[in-house]
């Protein structure tokens, strides 16, 4: 579908910060879990210099968002690369762009406005194509959103080795233990192990 078509909210991306995995990279997928900052019709990005995703969006100008519910793979792409067969592409006005095959939905962005900050890259983006990958019905599970707040202190914990966000690492544990299934505690082990502590 053209971006003249696209309602973003039909492929899951509301007012507020969408959790998503943006892909990026033509020739060499790359996946990262990332925030979708839209306010009413803008749409921004934040990405921090440093990561595959930064390198990618200044050199391509573009990335895919990919709505997902599999908390899993957000910890594995938080802390590793996935796997090449994880992946697929679509090809839009002759390019190419990476998804994720377990992907519910999936829009692909351009960039435009790009404003760079000594550590940051901001930019407003703007839709290109979108597509819904499967239909899953599913009701909000406490764990799942807990696993998504623990990997983004995770990654604090690691940038700025901070016992503060451990803490609220040890906290969330307890909701996804509480609250979580059997692929939401798999990925508080993923969490564990990289960052090498206790279970």
């Amino acid at each position: 579908m053209n971006q003249n078509n696209i309602n973003i909210e039909e492929y899951g991306i509301y007012d507020g910060i969408s959790e998503t995995i943006f892909t990026t990279g033509t020739d060499s997928p790359n996946a990262a879990p990332m925030g979708l900052i839209r306010k009413g019709d803008r749409i921004q990005i934040r990405l921090f210099k440093g990561s595959q995703t930064y390198e990618n969006v200044v050199n391509e100008k573009c990335l895919v968002a990919n709505v997902i519910i599999d908390p899993v793979v957000f910890a594995r792409s938080t802390f590793t690369n996935l796997y090449d067969e994880e992946f697929d592409t679509v090809s839009v006005n002759n390019r190419k762009y990476p998804f994720l095959k377990k992907a519910l939905s999936y829009v692909i962005f351009e960039c435009s406005d790009i404003r760079y900050t000594k550590n940051t890259l901001v930019a407003d983006v703007l839709p290109l194509y979108a597509c819904i990958n499967r239909n899953v019905i599913k009701a909000p599970n406490r764990g799942f959103n807990a696993v998504l707040d623990a990997l983004i202190h995770a990654t604090r914990y690691r940038v700025f080795d901070n016992e503060k966000y451990l803490n609220i690492v040890y906290e969330l544990s307890n909701t996804v233990k509480k609250c979580g299934g059997s692929k939401e505690n798999r990925a508080m082990e993923i969490l564990y192990d990289y960052l090498n502590i206790e279970h």
